[in-house]
């Protein structure tokens, strides 16, 4: 498919210069032609300028924003929304690739849903360093899933979406008082006003272990990063949350764990009990409380 309206694939980056090219090109390679490629260099201080410069120079569609500070990627993604002229959106990280088809895919269907639809979202796998499928992420969900994904994303990641531009402006773009779990924050909100719909084949492909840090690695401020992005959930879905109990037990089964993972454990069992008195069957709280357990008495023995 090489006609149809012009979507506008935004990629925040910061400090990625030898990453970069990579994802640019997968997009660039995509068999649906008519986009434009939104770069946003959140004040990097590597060689992100002069990589950019040439692929401005090598191929029109490609624009090129730069942040003065270091902002992190919410606010990079809002700068991007705000810049571009498409009317369908689509993310994709600087250390992550598409699948030449991706666009070519997604866009007939999001031309065909309904306009309750507002998101249409694919397959992902996750590749170390040597090229081998670690992790694979391949949901079912459609139709109206908030209640689906209160706990967790579980549709995925940003790199899967293909978003209408209206949905975006509707909703507000990404919390940039969110540095971890924006996409998931932001896929949430989506999803509480209007129904999602996929593409059930992998078309992103994920890339770790390439040496440069991550927004989910863990570590102190990693966690306590997660740790925010769960409470806020309790504040921006207090009424929601009301008519999901689990997931609401889920939250604080969460927040237990990562106060876990910073050696709050006073803290983190007052959550875990706050979840167990909400959710009592639900197997995912204990889950986690066996897995904080684990990971403690392993440290605990390692120090003996």
């Amino acid at each position: 498919m090489t006609e149809g309206p012009l979507v506008s694939v935004i990629i925040p980056s910061h400090n990625r210069a030898v990453l970069l090219p990579r994802a640019v090109e997968s997009v660039l390679a995509q068999t649906y032609s008519n986009l434009e490629v939104i770069i946003v260099d959140d004040a990097s201080s590597d060689s992100t300028p002069a990589v950019m410069a040439d692929l401005v120079k090598r191929d029109p569609r490609v624009r090129y924003f730069r942040h003065e500070t270091n902002r992190y990627a919410s606010a990079a993604r809002n700068t991007g929304i705000a810049s571009a002229r498409g009317e369908l959106i689509a993310f994709l990280d600087d250390d992550d690739e598409w699948l030449p088809e991706k666009l070519a895919k997604q866009v007939p269907v999001m031309l065909s849903a309904s306009p309750e639809v507002g998101m249409v979202y694919c397959w992902m796998d996750y590749y170390d360093g040597r090229g081998n499928i670690v992790s694979e992420t391949h949901p079912t969900l459609k139709g109206w899933v908030f209640g689906q994904m209160l706990d967790r994303p579980r549709i995925g990641g940003c790199p899967t979406l293909l978003v209408r531009r209206e949905v975006v402006e509707v909703v507000g773009g990404f919390d940039e008082d969110l540095p971890r779990g924006n996409d998931g924050d932001f896929m949430r909100r989506v999803a509480l006003q209007y129904a999602v719909d996929l593409v059930p084949e992998v078309l992103v492909r994920v890339n770790v272990d390439h040496g440069h840090q991550r927004i989910s690695d863990h570590t102190e401020n990693g966690v306590r990063n997660a740790l925010k992005s769960q409470e806020v959930k309790l504040v921006k879905f207090k009424d929601e949350l009301r008519r999901y109990p689990k997931q609401k037990a889920i939250i604080y089964a969460n927040i237990a764990h990562h106060h876990g993972q910073l050696g709050q454990w006073r803290i983190a069992f007052h959550w875990f009990a706050r979840a167990v008195v909400g959710a009592p069957t639900a197997l995912e709280i204990y889950r986690l409380l066996l897995h904080g357990l684990r990971r403690n008495l392993f440290k605990r023995r390692n120090l003996a």
